[in-house]
């Protein structure tokens, strides 16, 4: 994955040269880790012109970050369209909180439109952040994939002009920056925007659009605009959560298979059987993006809250359910509001157990973290990416990782040897 590669190396010259200023120890880490993959990325060696690539984009991460951030879109333009789109703004909030009380508003505010509700303060909110359970208040991937997904679906699936497809896209384009115009300027609805966009451009030029390289490139392309995002929690924890769900969360599918439902079944274990696959696949989102975003939490807080896993298991089914709910009470809203009103107490009854949910995991025992060195947070990564290309690519220098996983997890392999064996009987 060449993103891959010229994101970590990037990623290293600027924590080099950012105003961080990691120990001595730490930059030959990072240093290491940057030309083992550099040189473990040149199959053909030797190899002077990818040499001299992957050089240069170490340098210029290094001089990037000695530099203030390039102003992509003027303020005062910024400033027209959020004025213009005000009233439609403000009828979308009253339309989605009618029914409810006022801590309720502001909390589904904080779900739909995170800050973009105006009403939303954290410090209001503290056992959600300490529950593991502050991403449900931030607008990130979830609004976006709202936004366009219907509009991409019936690009995709119906069978219409390719100028029509391309107007299609056209319009999820726009519906992406009117978005951002009521959310405001996060970076995790930066990181869910840009990806959108470059995920349309792709489909408007026909090209296949890879998940973990749009990722990548727009990491890239946020770090170079503003290099000091790389000491930004928001952007930490939005880039971190989305490697886990695209990266991780496929791998971890295939080390837990799950058998495929027999025809021969009853209708209540065929029914409870998808309901269990439905309840496993929502615990393996939660746990990749638990996984891959605790570095960042540990890192940062200097604290761990081991429950978080579980309370996201049921807030991130429910949260769903309450922003689809919210936004219909909207809709509505506009048309009557006595109905409107209905709907809006069936959501205050979601509202009161998801908040009563991370009241009670605020309370459970969370467990220090004390390094906060650039070590604490990048070993991690390391050890995680190391174990799943260990296991899911045991070639060339990997077979190195792969022996070192024998000794790590003697259980796999002892397994993978039961295995053989009855293959031969």
């Amino acid at each position: 994955m060449p993103a891959f590669y010229a994101l970590i190396i990037y990623f290293s010259g600027l924590i080099i040269g950012n105003e961080l200023k990691p120990g001595i120890m730490t930059q030959f880490l990072i240093v290491g880790i940057t030309f083992f993959l550099l040189y473990d990325s040149i199959r053909t060696r030797p190899s002077l012109v990818k040499f001299t690539i992957f050089t240069a984009i170490f340098l210029a991460g290094l001089i990037r970050a000695t530099y203030p951030p390039i102003i992509v879109f003027p303020d005062e333009w910024f400033e027209r369209f959020v004025m213009a789109i005000e009233p439609f703004k403000l009828r979308l909030i009253d339309g989605i909180g009618t029914g409810l009380d006022f801590r309720h508003k502001e909390l589904i505010g904080g779900i739909i439109l995170g800050r973009g509700s105006g009403e939303m303060n954290l410090q209001y909110w503290p056992h959600f952040i300490k529950s593991g359970m502050s991403h449900l208040l931030v607008a990130s991937g979830a609004q976006v994939s709202l936004c366009v997904f219907p509009l991409i679906a019936l690009a995709e699936n119906l069978n219409i002009p390719h100028y029509s497809r391309k107007l299609l896209y056209a319009a999820a384009a726009f519906l992406l920056f009117l978005l951002l115009l009521i959310v405001g300027v996060e970076p995790s609805i930066l990181r869910a925007i840009t990806a959108g966009y470059l995920y349309l451009l792709a489909r408007m030029i026909n090209r296949r659009a890879r998940a973990l390289n749009i990722i990548y490139a727009t990491a890239l392309l946020w770090l170079w605009v503003d290099p000091t995002l790389i000491s930004n929690r928001g952007f930490q924890l939005s880039y971190a959560a989305s490697w886990g769900l695209i990266y991780l969360y496929p791998r971890l599918r295939s080390i837990f298979p799950l058998k495929k439902i027999s025809k021969d079944q009853s209708f209540l274990k065929t029914i409870l059987r998808k309901m269990f696959i439905f309840a496993r696949e929502i615990f393996l989102l939660s746990f990749a993006a638990q996984m891959a975003v605790m570095p960042v939490l540990a890192f940062n807080f200097h604290k761990l809250n081991p429950s978080g896993l579980l309370a996201n298991l049921i807030a991130i089914p429910l949260s769903e359910v309450i922003i689809y709910l919210g936004l219909a009470t909207s809709l509505v809203a506009q048309i009557s509001e006595i109905p409107a009103i209905w709907m809006g107490t069936v959501n205050g009854f979601f509202l009161n157990i998801l908040d009563g949910i991370a009241r009670i995991f605020s309370r459970m025992p969370v467990i220090s973290y004390p390094l906060d060195n650039a070590v604490a947070l990048l070993v991690p990564y390391i050890l995680i990416a190391l174990y799943i290309e260990a296991r899911f690519r045991p070639h060339g220098v990997i077979n190195v990782l792969h022996y070192a996983q024998n000794i790590l997890y003697p259980f796999d392999y002892f397994l993978r040897i039961g295995k053989v064996k009855a293959k031969k009987v």
